[in-house]
């Protein structure tokens, strides 16, 4: 399992067409073959900034949903939208059986 979290923080004159392209990236990308899940929010003390976070199940899933043209028109704006360096962090995951389905409540930390 591939775990991804990026952050975007855009310039203030970029921020809401930013938003608005990474809204168009997030139904499709649930529906790619292999995309667990993807969430994109606005940074709730940095309005200006965005995190992405996805779970896949593979590698093969993570190129899949970074094909899509959606997830290209967005990197095309980056260059000139962005007010700092993107921030891209890879996780590779295991599920360990003993843990799935439980919560913090019931003693997994």
């Amino acid at each position: 399992m591939i775990i991804l979290r990026q952050k975007m923080r855009a310039t203030p004159d970029k921020s809401d067409e930013l938003m608005a392209a990474l809204a168009e990236i997030i139904t499709p990308a649930r529906a790619t073959e292999g995309v667990i899940s993807l969430d994109i929010a606005r940074v709730l003390l940095e309005p200006d900034s965005f995190i992405a976070t996805a779970v896949y199940e593979d590698g093969a899933a993570l190129e899949r949903q970074e094909s899509r043209p959606e997830v290209h028109k967005v990197m095309a704006m980056l260059p000139e939208a962005l007010a700092a360096p993107l921030e891209r962090t890879i996780f590779d995951a295991s599920r360990d059986p003993a843990r799935v389905g439980r919560s913090i409540a019931e003693g997994v930390q």
